[in-house]
C-alpha cells in the first residue's frame, strides 16, 4: 500500500484509553488516516490540545467526541471496555458502511458477538493484542514492553481488509500476524488476564509484584491452568506451557505495568471481570470443568465493583434501597 493509499484508507479508533491511545496514534505515524474516538472530555481535550504525550514523543492524531463524527470509515478498531462496546458502536452505526471492517482486539470471549450485530460476519475480524500501555494522565499514554497482534476473521469469506493489515501496523511500527487460530489466542490471552488482571486488581499490585511473591505467582499459574482447561473442553487447541511462558514473560519484562483491570480499581471504575473470568466460570460450569480460584478472583472483584457502585450513589438512592429491603 502506497503512502497516499494509506491515507485514503480512513481508520476509526473507538475507546482511546491506554490501548487505543497506543495503537491509534501509532497507525497515525506509519502514515494512516487516523481518528480517535472517546467519550473522556478531559483526555481528548489535552490530546487536542496538546497533542498525544507518548512519552518520547507528542503525536498530533486527529481526536472525535462520537457525536462528532461524520464521516464513514473501511476500518473501525474497537477498544472500549466489553461491557461499553455495544452502546459505542450505537453511537457510531452511521460510520459503518456496508464495506467497513469492525476490528476487536478488546478483553474477553464474546466481543464477535456483539461486532456481528453491526456488520456483516464477513466484516468482522477479530484478535488479541499483548502490547502492555499505561494511561499516565489526560492526553499521555506509554508503553513499555514488545508484544504483538494475532487477527483473524469471525466469517468467511474474510474481508479483504484483513490482508492489508499487518503491512499496515508494520508501517508504524506495531507487529501483527494473521492466524488462523487466532481465537484459541483469545482465549490464551484470556487466560493471561485471568491470572494477571484480577489479582493486580485485588492486591493492587503491579505485575512485578505479583511475579515476585511466591504464594501470588503460583495463584497465577493456577488460574492459567483452569482457564487452559475449560478453553480445551469448549473445542480449543490451547498449549498451557505457552501461556505458562508469557505468563513468566510478563513477571520477567513487565515488572511495572498495572493492568486495565488494576487501573480501573484505582479509579473507581467498573471492570471486565465479566468479559473474563465470569466468561470462562460460566463456560466452565456448563461443562463441569472446575474453576476454584477463578471463581474465587471472579468474585472478589465483583465485590470491588460493587462497593465502588455502592460509593458512586447519593444518599438517596442508598435509603430508597434500605426502604426496600
Amino acid at each position: 500500500m502506497s503512502d497516499q493509499s494509506n491515507r485514503s484508507f480512513r481508520v476509526a479508533v473507538l475507546g482511546a484509553g491506554a490501548m487505543g491511545s497506543l495503537f491509534g496514534g501509532s497507525l497515525f505515524e506509519g502514515g494512516a488516516d487516523v481518528t480517535l474516538i472517546d467519550l473522556d472530555v478531559a483526555h481528548v481535550e489535552s490530546i487536542r490540545k496538546h497533542g498525544l504525550d507518548a512519552g518520547e514523543r507528542r503525536i498530533h492524531v486527529p481526536v472525535l467526541f462520537p457525536s462528532e463524527v461524520n464521516a464513514v470509515y473501511d476500518l473501525v478498531i474497537v477498544f472500549t471496555k466489553a461491557m461499553h462496546t455495544k452502546q459505542a458502536l450505537t453511537a457510531l452505526r452511521s460510520s459503518i458502511g456496508p464495506n467497513t471492517a469492525l476490528l476487536s482486539l478488546q478483553n474477553g470471549l464474546d466481543n464477535k458477538l456483539v461486532l456481528t450485530e453491526f456488520a456483516d460476519p464477513r466484516n468482522v475480524l477479530i484478535g488479541i493484542t499483548t502490547y502492555p500501555a499505561d494511561v499516565k494522565g489526560p492526553g499521555r499514554v506509554e508503553s513499555h514492553g514488545r508484544g504483538v497482534a494475532r487477527l483473524t476473521a469471525a466469517g468467511e469469506p474474510a474481508s479483504p481488509t484483513l490482508d492489508l493489515l499487518p503491512g499496515l501496523f508494520a508501517r508504524s511500527g506495531l507487529n501483527a500476524v494473521i492466524d488462523p487460530h487466532a481465537e484459541a489466542a483469545i482465549w490464551e490471552k484470556v487466560a493471561f488476564n485471568a491470572a494477571l488482571n484480577g489479582l493486580c486488581a485485588i492486591t493492587g499490585s503491579a505485575v512485578g509484584q505479583i511475579g515476585a511473591h511466591a504464594e501470588t505467582r503460583a495463584l497465577a499459574f493456577r488460574i492459567v491452568s483452569e482457564v487452559c482447561t475449560t478453553a480445551i473442553a469448549c473445542g480449543f487447541a490451547l498449549e498451557r506451557q505457552h501461556v505458562e511462558e508469557m505468563l513468566a514473560d510478563a513477571f520477567a519484562h513487565h515488572i511495572h505495568h498495572k493492568p486495565s483491570m488494576l487501573q480501573d480499581v484505582i479509579a473507581g471504575r467498573p471492570t471486565e471481570i465479566e468479559a473474563i473470568c465470569g466468561a470462562v466460570v460460566r463456560r466452565a460450569d456448563e461443562r463441569g470443568v472446575a474453576t476454584p480460584v477463578t471463581r474465587t478472583i471472579l468474585g472478589l472483584v465483583r465485590h470491588i465493583d460493587w462497593s465502588a457502585a455502592t460509593a458512586r450513589r447519593s444518599p438517596d438512592q442508598l435509603r430508597g434501597d434500605r426502604t426496600q429491603d
